[in-house]
């Protein structure tokens, strides 16, 4: 019987085929390696070691990245109000505040974010879950830290005066306050008297029966400034405030921190913050060293007022006047770091050595110091009705329809001429038009850009400004100003909306079903191994080992990316594992039938790969077509899903074709190469005649 030619692949060299298995071998140890941090920390400090240098800074504590469902994190329910949108727009509007959300929190990089949007009769309920964020205060921030942009004109009109009968009202109610804390006054001091008791009775507001710490409360700051340097007791007087009369019973005093004052000689350089001197750092430098050596106690004031580049100090001396080393107050004045350490730490009378500081050089001279103290008190408060109460006070602006709504795209630039950092503004057409005309009319005025009734900027403008485009300077550092434009970015929410739910979830319940899908994982990869060894022998073991390096790489991959793992995601991982081993099944099938041919087990082994991939290929193909879909057509949960699918599709095209092909090319050059039984029980039909 004549034997069937046929034509076959063109055969490797023995070499490359050894080099290629030890490739794939060394590939699966690295990907090991990365999936477990200590060996690889180990790895990485001893090659460190070896090149005689210490790494101990660059080892891996990269982990995977989990979901809600694993991890644990917050879910919030919002309502939105769509009383004001027409019915027909109320579909869209909430879609608009999913987008909204959507972006947020996905520019926060918070891991796989769901938000969702249910009906429920009239009311619009909008579900976001958050994973990894526990602190559910925390998530309500990050869905609601979004700033909002006003951009005002300078208001002329003179503020309306206060009437006659307000005057009266405000004197009246004030005297009334008052009389009712002289009254309170007298009646502590009676002896005997009990504070907490009496205040209670004189007043409506709510006296803490233990006392408080002053310095520890902003609203109580005023007062504490007026009583600190009071004896422990009553206070002998009423303590009078813009918004308030307060009485308070001192009870103890401790020392806090320290004040000091003095003065201060500043030489700055170009390109120091807040800096205009042209001197370069070296010249700074050397200027600062010789006024250094010409300084003493009696001519230091002198030296500061004919020297010194900061403002008013030709007037001040360089005065710094009495301020705290540390401080609760946040409107109080406080020293950087780098100025406030060595100024402490002199002594004295005494001028400082040279201090570096981001403003410049400084020579500084303490004359004074003394101890701050805490006083624990209980306040009885009186509230005054004030004229802002009753008028409230023209803050030199008015409103404009250009807002945040109007906004296109924000992003961080820099100024061309100052090197200052700034956020670019683009508006849409509506918003075009609206800044055109807002720019005409205030031709030689201010035009004031708001960040959440902040005034940022107020730049003059010089003409109009057709093209839609504004920048907001005073943002900061680089980080601030790219927080500002990531929020502004997102955009304004189409239509308000209220927490009414909140709930932290924990992981517990997820590890559990991920211990479960885990086990179920093993289970099934051992059946398939087993059913893969006693059906296909040689082949089978040999794609058993490709399925361990799919799943090696896989996570790899997974950690690398990274990945969000919910359980979602891990169900399609699993997934993807059958798929890899259908692949395997369609080449040793085909195996089979070439080696009945009469083939030889290389030509065997090259035709089945070629003839059967075109098989692999379309089934894999129709797979990553279904997940293409499903991530751009569904939501985060599914998309988790198609994700990891997709990516263990991926692989197991290169680990069932590849892989496998390359290992069992190294098998057929060894002895084992000889055993035909091992390689699906066949027979050559040159060997059955």
């Amino acid at each position: 019987m004549a034997t069937q030619k046929t034509q076959h692949s063109q055969t490797v060299s023995p070499r490359i085929t050894r080099r290629r298995a030890i490739g794939l071998l060394v590939l699966a140890l690295a990907a090991t390696v990365y999936l477990l941090p200590k060996p690889m920390n180990w790895l990485i400090v001893k090659t460190g070691s070896v090149l005689g240098t210490d790494w101990t800074d660059k080892q891996s504590n990269k982990s995977f990245l989990l979901g809600l469902d694993l991890q644990g994190g917050s879910r919030l329910e919002y309502e939105a109000d769509l009383s004001a949108i027409p019915a027909t727009e109320r579909q869209e509007a909430v879609n608009g505040v999913r987008d909204v959300i959507e972006r947020r929190v996905n520019a926060l990089g918070v891991s796989e974010p769901l938000v969702q949007t249910t009906q429920a009769g009239d009311s619009w309920r909008v579900n976001v879950e958050l994973a990894g964020v526990s602190n559910v205060e925390e998530a309500i921030k990050r869905i609601g830290d979004t700033p909002i942009l006003e951009f005002k004109e300078e208001n002329t009109e003179a503020p309306r005066e206060l009437t006659a009968e307000e005057r009266a009202r405000i004197a009246s109610e004030q005297a009334a306050a008052r009389a009712r804390a002289e009254s309170l006054l007298a009646k502590v001091r009676a002896p005997g008297a009990d504070f907490s008791n009496e205040a209670r009775v004189a007043t409506s507001s709510t006296v803490p029966t233990a006392s408080n710490w002053l310095r520890e409360s902003a609203r109580n700051l005023p007062v504490y400034y007026a009583v600190r340097t009071e004896p422990v007791g009553v206070v002998g007087k009423i303590i009078d405030t813009p918004e308030a009369y307060y009485v308070v019973n001192i009870d103890e005093k401790k020392v806090v921190t320290k004040e000091a004052m003095g003065r201060h000689l500043l030489i700055s350089w170009q390109g120091a913050e807040r800096s205009e001197s042209s001197l370069t750092k070296e010249q700074a430098k050397a200027k600062i060293d010789e006024l250094k050596k010409q300084a003493n106690l009696q001519n230091f004031e002198q030296l500061v007022k004919q020297n010194s580049l900061e403002p008013n100090a030709s007037s001040t001396g360089g005065l710094i006047e009495w301020i705290e080393q540390t401080s609760t107050d946040p409107s109080a004045q406080v020293l950087v770091k780098e100025f406030a350490d060595p100024f402490f730490a002199l002594p004295l009378q005494t001028i400082s050595e040279v201090v570096e500081t981001p403003f410049g050089y400084h020579l500084m001279l303490k004359t004074d110091e003394r101890p701050v103290e805490d006083v624990r008190a209980q306040v009885a408060s009186f509230d005054k009705l004030t004229e802002a109460e009753v008028l409230p006070p023209n803050d030199g602006w008015k409103a404009t329809k250009l807002t945040g709504k109007q906004l296109e795209s924000a992003r961080v630039d820099f100024n061309q001429q100052t090197g200052g950092i700034q956020v670019a503004l683009q508006f849409n057409d509506e918003g075009t038009d609206l800044f055109a005309e807002i720019t005409r009319k205030n031709i030689g005025k201010r035009v004031g850009i708001f960040i959440d009734g902040e005034l940022l900027s107020a730049p003059m403008v010089q003409s109009e400004i057709p093209g839609g485009q504004a920048v907001i300077t005073g943002v900061g550092t680089l980080e601030e100003a790219r927080a500002l434009a990531r929020n502004l970015q997102a955009g304004a929410l189409p239509v308000p909306i209220s927490l009414i739910a909140k709930q932290t979830i924990g992981p517990s319940l997820g590890i559990e079903s991920l211990e479960a899908s885990l086990r179920a994982g093993l289970a099934g990869f051992l059946l398939v191994a087993l059913f893969m060894v006693l059906v296909y022998r040689l082949p089978g073991a040999v794609a058993v080992a490709s399925l361990a390096l799919y799943t090696v790489l896989s996570l790899a991959v997974f950690k690398y990316i990274p990945v969000t793992l919910t359980l979602a995601g891990i169900a399609g991982f699993i997934l993807s594992i059958g798929i890899a081993v259908d692949a395997n099944v369609l080449v040793f099938e085909r195996f089979k039938e070439e080696l009945r041919l009469g083939k030889g087990l290389t030509v065997a082994l090259e035709d089945a790969f070629q003839r059967a991939w075109p098989s692999v290929r379309d089934g894999h193909m129709t797979v990553l077509i279904s997940c293409a879909v499903l991530y751009w057509f569904s939501s985060s949960v599914i998309r988790g899903f198609s994700l990891t699918l997709a990516i263990g599709i991926g692989i197991s095209l290169f680990t069932a074709v590849v892989t496998c092909r390359i290992w069992l090319r190294a098998l057929a050059l060894t002895p084992v190469g000889r055993w035909t039984w091992g390689f699906l029980g066949q027979k050559t039909l040159d060997q059955q005649k």
